[in-house]
């Protein structure tokens, strides 16, 4: 158990820590280089539209992956609409997404050697699956398959390759008190957030049957999440609840209703490791969120970072700010 912990862990771990001192990046340049992804393996993405037929919903999903080095074009930071969108919510300068640059190329075959272990990547609320490019690209580097989904209405924005698009929209009674709140997110991460987790599960066993990409790549014995925030507590749940998943992180997220010292200790007897802030970590109520064995649990606090360091926001926003 504990070397399927580390087998997750350690590499979000070291990526994290990867991230927090290039902040200090030439502001003067004509763009701007994301860190590079720190494994041996050159990265690719792609991206695709799951349906989901019982939901009437569909899922915006990308995914980085190890590559085979090659000349097709890098990948953008993110779209035209899904940049200004952020730009407006983090105030950053019009157009910025043109002056980030990745590391991942749009549609590189697959390298050898697979097939792959799998980490599900879950982002927090009222942000995109692009502010984490640092953290998946740098697994992808160090030969994980890094599936991350974007959650209407819970993303800030998903833009459809049609071009049609869904906006962030709160799912919790705005006039209620804190605790009602936490009890309504609480709700839409179980109903919604964790169910399209397995749902997603389930579209990578067809793709891994079947589509001629994907095929045999996908190595869904290993499966692992790693979410930040709200997406923290989706991987907490679906840790404990999904027999698939094999271990789990989070990332600074709470339990809910745990929003106003009202705990609702989340079990998890699989290898889990809890990744906070100073800020959340402290408070006798914060500790006992999550709850498992010594053998399998890890709680790390970092020092000197805060909610979005996790991200690649505090990277964009000393640029672009």
């Amino acid at each position: 158990m504990i070397s399927k912990a580390a087998f997750f862990a350690l590499p979000i771990f070291m990526l994290v820590l990867l991230t927090l001192p290039s902040q200090a990046s030439d502001a003067n340049q004509a763009g701007f280089d994301l860190p590079q992804p720190n494994g041996c393996h050159p990265v690719g993405t792609r991206t695709l539209v799951l349906r989901d037929p019982r939901r009437s919903r569909d899922l915006l999903v990308t995914m980085w992956y190890p590559a085979v080095d090659g000349t097709s074009a890098l990948a953008p930071y993110m779209d035209k609409k899904t940049a200004a969108a952020l730009a407006e919510e983090w105030k950053l300068q019009p157009g910025f997404q043109r002056l980030v640059h990745t590391h991942a190329r749009l549609l590189a075959p697959l390298t050898e050697g697979g097939p792959f272990p799998i980490v599900l990547l879950e982002h927090g609320s009222s942000v995109v699956p692009a502010i984490y490019t640092v953290l998946a690209e740098g697994l992808a580097s160090s030969g994980f398959i890094v599936i991350a989904t974007n959650h209407p209405p819970d993303s800030l924005i998903s833009v459809f390759p049609d071009g049609h698009e869904l906006k962030f929209t709160p799912y919790w009674p705005a006039e209620a008190d804190r605790r009602t709140q936490g009890v309504a997110i609480g709700k839409f991460a179980d109903e919604v957030l964790v169910a399209a987790v397995r749902f997603v599960l389930d579209q990578l066993q067809e793709i891994n049957s079947h589509d001629h990409f994907w095929h045999s790549h996908l190595d869904l014995s290993k499966v692992g999440i790693v979410g930040h925030s709200m997406g923290g507590t989706t991987a907490a749940l679906a840790t404990k609840e999904e027999p698939r998943i094999l271990a789990g992180v989070n990332l600074d997220g709470s339990t809910y209703p745990g929003m106003n010292a009202d705990v609702r200790p989340i079990p998890v007897h699989k290898p889990f490791l809890f990744l906070a802030t100073e800020e959340h970590a402290s408070g006798e109520s914060r500790s006992r969120e999550y709850v498992g064995s010594e053998s399998n649990t890890y709680y790390v606090v970092v020092t000197g970072v805060d909610h979005m360091s996790f991200t690649d926001a505090h990277l964009v926003s000393s640029r672009f700010a």
